[in-house]
Order: structure tokens, then sequence, then C-alpha cells
């Protein structure tokens, strides 16, 4: 059956639609632009230093949210949407973009599109709020920033990616004392401006959609209708030039992981000692994508899903280390993460291979010790991955990718993440760009052995690789 079609409508929104009867109640929407909290870093000063993203920034889509979006106040918008599955949620800044979730019933479908279509005809304007309005919002981000304050695991959070980051600016959440000097006006510009320039954005709409007879006049009634500012022509579909230009335009982010090993402990208050344990490598992907070059962008691909079906590999033996043979932790996580790694081409792919768990506070050098010598058994060959432990694992992918397959929002997810892949930007055309995906996919899973598997272990995780060793622990002594 075919992957989708893609709309572009006469304002240059790009719309991609996929017809599915996974569930016959659901359409999920999804849509990102580019352009993120990367674009308001402070230059430098006394409070943050260069890098810094303003607290404006941070908190504009909450700020938004409390104030009204789409004209209507938070409890005209509520009391409007009773009776109807819409769930309508205002765009959000990540580190290099600005996405957009909502989902619908078919028979709401009409109210979420008429509702995207206020979100960017009808700015927040702070202004037309009353002062105990505005102190109620200012309330609500205090008490947001409070409990993340209270709660131990979003503060060992915080103390991890201050670790793994060198303290960058970036990564600090705004202090109360700027929350209670926030100003509105500027937060509320930051929202408007991210929805101002409807060419700009990429829509993906999948699920039980309605006839094309039905669906396309809504879609250019409600999305085809909002018009770019100072009457700005809309560009001429998403060519790849201009998909090279918009990932340029972005402001990259120049956060190192530590260059030498390190080991932390983080004690917190608690009521229920627990111990959380983190150990991370810095990972880059040693194929580029270039400008230009499919064949670049295929091997960075190949390079990517081979590490995470490494990452799969480790999880599966360290739950049975840990887990199975030890006896003294319920689970172990294994995870990557390049969501901070710069989106243009031609500069590698950084990021983090990450494992995690939670176990006895007391054990938890113990536990450390044993899974880097499990780490140096792979390494060397003394317990190397088996070609049964190779099957196991990509047979547990299969298994896993045929039951999201049936997911509208696995659908809605991919499809956008390819559209602002760097494949993208070479292949220009998302059937391009998905063809290539899944075919790079499907010949890594079927061709990875047990010799492949440890090639991909030795080049990510070497012998004498930088870590962090970061520990939670409760305030008090030692563990005995």
């Amino acid at each position: 059956c075919p992957i989708g079609e893609e709309l572009v409508l006469g304002n240059g929104i790009r719309v991609f639609l996929k017809d599915t009867d996974l569930f016959d109640d659901e359409i999920i929407v999804r849509a990102r632009r580019w352009g993120g909290l990367s674009e308001h870093q402070q230059a430098g000063g006394v409070l943050g230093g260069r890098g810094l993203v303003s607290c404006e920034a941070q908190t504009c889509s909450m700020s938004a949210m409390m104030l009204g979006i789409c004209g209507l106040s938070v409890e005209s918008l509520q009391e409007c949407l009773d009776g109807r599955r819409v769930e309508p949620n205002p765009p959000s800044l990540e580190a290099y973009s600005t996405g957009l979730d909502c989902s619908a019933s078919p028979s709401d479908l009409e109210v979420l599109l008429m509702l995207l279509h206020l979100l960017f005809l009808c700015p927040v304007e702070p202004g037309e709020k009353s002062t105990g309005r505005l102190s109620l919002v200012k309330f609500g981000l205090l008490a947001w920033r409070l409990g993340e304050n209270r709660d131990p695991a979003s503060l060992f959070r915080r103390r991890v990616q201050k670790i793994l980051t060198g303290d960058h600016p970036y990564t600090r959440l705004p202090s109360l004392w700027s929350i209670l000097r926030l100003n509105f006006k500027r937060a509320s510009a930051i929202f408007n401006e991210r929805v101002s320039m409807p060419q700009d954005w990429t829509f993906v709409l999948v699920g039980r959609l309605p006839s094309k007879e039905l669906l396309l006049p809504m879609l250019d009634a409600y999305l085809g209708s909002i018009p770019n500012p100072d009457g700005a022509a809309a560009a001429a579909g998403h060519s790849v030039p201009r998909e090279l230009a918009a990932r340029e335009a972005v402001t990259p982010l120049d956060i190192r992981f530590p260059e030498k090993s390190l080991r932390e402990e983080v004690r917190l208050q608690m009521i229920d000692p627990k111990g959380s344990t983190l150990l991370c490598f810095p990972v880059s992907l040693k194929a580029v994508t270039t400008p230009g070059s499919i064949e670049s962008a295929e091997a960075e691909l190949r390079e990517l899903f081979r590490l995470r079906l490494l990452v799969r590999l480790l999880e599966t033996r360290l739950v049975e280390v840990l887990r199975f043979k030890r006896g003294q932790v319920y689970g172990v996580s294994v995870a990557d993460d390049f969501s901070l790694s710069p989106p243009h081409l031609g500069r590698p792919r950084r990021g983090t291979v990450s494992i995690g768990f939670e176990c006895d506070p007391a054990e938890s050098d113990e536990l450390v010790g044993v899974t880097r010598g499990e780490l140096q058994q792979l390494r060397d060959g003394t317990s190397a991955f088996t070609e049964a432990n190779v099957s196991a694992a990509l047979e547990q992918e299969r298994r896993e990718f045929e039951e999201v397959f049936h997911k509208n929002d696995w659908w809605a997810n991919t499809v956008l993440d390819l559209y602002f892949s760097r494949c993208q930007a070479v292949t220009g055309e998302v059937g391009a760009s998905v063809a290539l995906w899944w075919r790079v996919r499907w010949e890594v899973v079927s061709t990875l052995d047990a010799a492949g598997a440890h090639e991909v272990l030795q080049a990510t995780l070497p012998k004498d690789a930088t870590s962090a060793v970061i520990l939670m622990r409760p305030k008090g002594g030692k563990p005995k």
C-alpha cells in the first residue's frame, strides 16, 4: 500500500496525509518547523553567561497556554471542547525545532483544524489581561519550578545534564527570580513568532481520515488560508536548497562531553531511600552526511541503525547479568541520545550512550564495577556476543517493529522525523527518504551478526573511552 500523500497548500504549508484503518476513532496530528531554544541564548552577563536560554523562551508555551491560545481563555477553551474528543496543545520549543502534537476523533477533526487556524491568526496578547490573571500565571510557573526543586528524579536529571555538558548554561532551568521578573510581552512575542510563518511548517495527519472530497476543502479553508506575515509570498515547494538553508539558519549549540572520565555522587533528601546509577559514554558517528551525496546519507543512517541494535544487545546482556544472575536490580536501560547534536550537514553527529539502573544505594559501586567488567569482557572476547544473542535481539526488534507498525502515532512521528532528517536534506522528497530509511534498516537487520556487533561495540565503546559515572544517593552518611 502507498505510504501516503504529500500536499503543499497555497500559503506554503506542507501537509502529509496517511489514511489508516488501525483505529476507527483516532487521528494524530504532528507538526514541526526549524528554530527552537538555541535561537534564544543570551549573549552573556553576570547572571548566566553566554548560552543561557532566556526565561521567556523556556516558559513561553506554558505562559501562552495559561494566558489563553486561539483567541480564547483557558476556561473558554475547555468549555468549547466539552463533549468533544479534541486534544489541542500549544507548540513547544526543543533545542533546534518547534513542535506541535494534537489529536482528535474523525468527527471532531474540523474542530481541531479550526483551532489550529485560530492558533496562527490570534496572537497571545498579555496586555489585554488583568493584573490578577498575570499574577496567577506567575504563580503557576513558580509552582512548576518549585516542584522541580522538590522532585528527586528531576533534581538528579538536572545534575546529570550539568555534569555531562560541563555545566553549559543551555541546560539550566529559569531561576525563581527570573520567573518573578518574567516579561510577558517578550514571552508572548516569542510564542507568536513561532506560529507566524505558516510556510515554514510541516504537518503530518495519520489515522481514519475523511474522504478527499471532504478533507481537502477543510485543509484549504483552515490551514491554507493562514496568511504569511507582511504578505510574504509562499515559497514554491520545499526544494533541497530551501531545506539546506533552513538547517544552516539554525544556531548550533557548542556542548561537549567532559574531556576526562569522572565520577560524582548526587546526594538528595528522600522519604524512601533509592539509588539511581548512570554510566555515560560519548559517541560520535564516523559517517557524515554531506550535501548532495545520497551515499553519505546512507552510510550515516546505516551506522545509526547498527548503533541502536548494539544498544538493544547491551541492554539485554546487562539485564541478564545484573537482574537474573545477581538479582540486584529490577531492570537496566541502555539508550542513545543525539538530541543536542546540530542538524547541519557536514558536521559529525555527536551524542551519548547511557546505561542506567536503580538499586540499593549500598550496592551501586559494586554494580558499576560489574557493569564495567561485563563491557570489558564483551570487548576482549571473554564473554562476547554470540550468534544466538544477536539472533534473539533481532527477533525482538522484529516483534517490536511489527507492533509499533500498527500504531498511528508511530507513523506520524516517523514520517515527521524523516521530513527533518539529514537524508531528507539530500533527497528532497519524502518518498525517497522513506524508501532509503526502509532499505537501510532492512539491510542492517538482515545482515548483522556476532562479528558485526563486536565491531560496532569496539568502535562505539573502546577500552580507553571517556566515561561519566553519576550516582544518586540519599542524604546522610555513606551507604554501608
